[in-house]
């Protein structure tokens, strides 16, 4: 097999699970930011392998204050965001004990040799994501076998030798690749994968409430509503947020998705059937690297490298997402399988976003996750037609304009414990997001002006201000000064001038 013929894109995308590749759907958010999980195409390769509000010192004098603050003082009481030891899984000491054959695992370096040029054995552990001991028996495997040749030794006193392919291995890897390009790190077995998810779902982990309550402080909601959201994100239950546009349900669940708190763990990939299908996604996977500081897991060389530790995932979907969004991908050139962004989200949270505009019934995706999550496992179906069953557990959250009656039948909707209709604010929190977008602006406010801007807001026919009101006409009031060569500041007079222009193409709203 010609070797010119691998694109570096391939040899990257198989060899590395680090590496970043082009995606078929539109990349994420910048750095920090939320990422999005949109629909794919069959073809479509994956890469291998909060803001915070400032503390209050006044004493809560609301409900929801006061249910996000009860017990804070304990200490300790939030979880430490670290894996237990007992959940970590253990390394394989034995080829028995990795689940896989030895012929696979034999492909499987063949192929991370070919695409690694040539390779040392502590390379190779590492790629591969085993112990020494059993890396060194399929690298004497492979030397009997006259598949690869010693190149030379990259540390005389460790023995550390390279590894290259023979022409006998030249044509091994070239029938392996025809089977599946796969070259990342050896998969755990689908019961190996049930029984780490099994345990992590039993280790429940609540919502934290410091957490919640620097989202929700951030935020202008009244204190029913913001009692009812904090109950509903530390429960760890869907939710199903309802109400206008435009009056922060988007921005509450980005923003509980940013740092959920917490771990989780999941396998580089799961070998099922004969395939393998492709888990890790560090698009969406922020792992908790080795190391005793800082909330995060040290390596004690003991733990199973066919796993990460990461803090517990979310995953943010939008109107773009389709029937294939929910199902196994398969890649019929890789000839290895994506998983789909409900299971990337295991043990995390799954944001559906404008629900309802998706191109595939309400019905449809509420019957396809609802009742999995139900009974506690769900079913995926791969090209041969086999079928395999994993445990299942996320926190549905979504968040719609439409009605609910529009959504879905009652049978489907009682399935969703928590339902909160966020509506329009009122004068008085009208003018306290007014207020906030002015300081965060730095727009200077004359006298009177919040009060007449908000006042002409609210006598306006046909109008029903809602939150983001507030954002779209500063930023237009800005604009306006800048075109003017001076400073933004809020008066009578420039309120005027920007509201005709905000105006006029403002429509009732159909909600």
């Amino acid at each position: 097999m010609e070797r010119e013929t691998e694109s570096l894109n391939e040899i990257r995308q198989a060899t590395d699970p680090d590496a970043r590749l082009p995606r078929q759907f539109p990349p994420t958010q910048a750095s920090g930011a939320v990422p999005s999980f949109f629909s794919r195409e069959a073809g479509t390769s994956e890469p291998e392998s909060p803001e915070s509000a400032p503390p209050q010192d006044e004493p809560p004098t609301d409900s929801m204050s006061a249910f996000i603050t009860k017990t804070m003082a304990v200490a300790g009481e939030e979880d430490d965001g670290v894996p237990d030891d007992n959940l970590m899984p253990r390394a394989p000491r034995n080829f028995s004990e990795v689940g896989l054959s030895k012929a696979f695992l034999t492909d499987l370096t063949l192929k991370i040799i070919h695409y690694s040029g040539t390779p040392s054995m502590a390379q190779l552990v590492r790629r591969l994501g085993l112990a020494n001991e059993i890396v060194a028996q399929l690298l004497t495997t492979l030397s009997e076998e006259r598949w690869v040749e010693i190149l030379s030794q990259s540390d005389l006193y460790t023995g550390n030798y390279r590894y290259r392919l023979s022409e006998r291995g030249q044509v091994r890897v070239a029938e392996a690749l025809e089977r599946s390009r796969y070259a990342g790190p050896a998969p755990v077995t689908a019961e190996q994968y049930s029984d780490v998810m099994k345990r992590l779902i039993e280790h429940k982990q609540e919502g934290s409430r410091a957490r919640i309550k620097a989202i929700l402080n951030d935020l202008v909601l009244g204190h029913d509503v913001s009692d009812a959201l904090a109950r509903a994100l530390f429960s760890g239950k869907s939710m199903l947020i309802h109400g206008p546009s435009g009056n922060g349900k988007t921005v509450l669940l980005e923003r509980f998705s940013e740092d959920m708190g917490g771990f989780s763990l999941v396998p580089y990939s799961i070998y099922a059937y004969g395939q393998v299908i492709r888990v890790y996604d560090q698009s969406i996977h922020h792992t908790l690297e080795d190391n005793d500081e800082n909330g995060v897991i040290t390596d004690d060389g003991k733990r199973d490298k066919r796993w990460v530790a990461i803090k517990r995932p979310a995953i943010v979907l939008g109107a773009e997402m389709d029937h294939d969004s929910l199902e196994l991908a398969y890649d019929p050139s890789a000839k290895f399988y994506q998983a789909p962004a409900h299971m990337k989200a295991q043990n995390g949270a799954l944001i559906i976003d404008d629900f309802g505009r998706q191109r595939l019934e309400p019905r449809d995706l509420l019957t396809r996750w609802l009742i999995p999550l139900e009974r506690g496992w769900d079913s995926l179906t791969l090209v041969t037609g086999e079928k395999l069953s994993v445990p299942f557990s996320v926190q549905l959250l979504f968040a719609t304009n439409q009605r609910t009656s529009e959504l879905a039948d009652d049978a489907l909707l009682r399935r969703i414990p928590y339902k909160i209709l966020v509506p329009n604010p009122d004068k008085d929190s009208f003018a306290e997001v007014m207020r906030r977008v002015c300081r965060q602006r730095q727009i200077r406010v004359a006298d009177g002006a919040l009060d007449y801007a908000v006042d002409t807001l609210f006598s306006e026919s046909g109008l029903q201000p809602r939150g983001s009101h507030a954002r779209d006409i500063l930023d237009i009031l800005i604009e306006s000064a800048s075109f003017d060569g001076r400073e933004p500041i809020l008066d009578k007079d420039s309120f005027d001038r920007v509201f005709k222009l905000f105006l006029s193409d403002e429509l009732t709203p159909e909600y």
